[in-house]
């Protein structure tokens, strides 16, 4: 490096430098944090994945897809062992409190059967809706991860711009610079060599 940049070169070069460093730190900065929210936004994947499945149940369930859809969830609701054991337990249970009352062979007793098959099946429905709310739920906080990405690469290129707008100033100030240390000298000749026609 030279004592005295004549014409600007040392200044464009230590620019070039500069402007080189900043973009690759920059890009660094930013693929890096692209992966982070990458992993940040496939972690509500098997959320959003169960959610959606939860919310076609729902919807089969109460027939909205069809009745071939709506048959197909119920059977395979009816067909759990679990469904089927809390069914019989519930229906048992109402049963023996109406055998104690002596309306067991009642139009009370075939309500009170259809009551406790709603109410099942309600609770169903309930789990199926809370799945898909839940669904619902990370898929809005995907969504906000997915924006801030959205931003965060816009802000890398809004910086981008904004070094490349700077730089082209910088080297701008630059390219005069030979001619105005040739005027500079002139102007310093001259004004020496006035100085000394006022001494005489």
């Amino acid at each position: 490096m030279s004592f005295f940049d004549w014409d600007g070169s040392q200044a464009r070069s230590d620019i070039n430098k500069s402007y080189a460093s900043s973009n690759k730190a920059l890009k660094t900065g930013f693929d890096t944090s692209q992966g982070y929210y990458d992993k940040a936004s496939s972690s509500f994947d098997p959320f959003v994945s169960a959610g959606a499945a939860g919310e076609k149940m729902y919807g089969d369930l109460l027939g909205i897809n069809g009745t071939d859809a709506r048959d197909a969830a119920q059977g395979i609701v009816t067909s759990d062992p679990l469904w089927s054991g809390k069914l019989s337990a519930d229906t048992n249970a109402v049963l023996r409190n109406l055998n104690a009352r002596g309306t067991g062979a009642s139009g009370a007793a075939a309500l009170a059967g259809q009551r406790v098959l709603a109410q099942n099946y309600d609770n169903v429905l309930s789990r199926y809706a809370g799945l898909g709310n839940q669904g619902l739920s990370a898929t809005g906080q995907k969504a906000g991860v997915l924006t801030g990405q959205g931003d965060n690469a816009y802000g890398y290129g809004a910086t981008k711009a904004a070094n490349s707008i700077n730089y082209g100033n910088a080297m701008a100030q630059t390219r005069n610079a030979g001619l105005n240390n040739i005027l500079n000298i002139i102007g310093t000749g001259a004004k020496a060599v006035t100085a000394y026609n006022g001494i005489k």
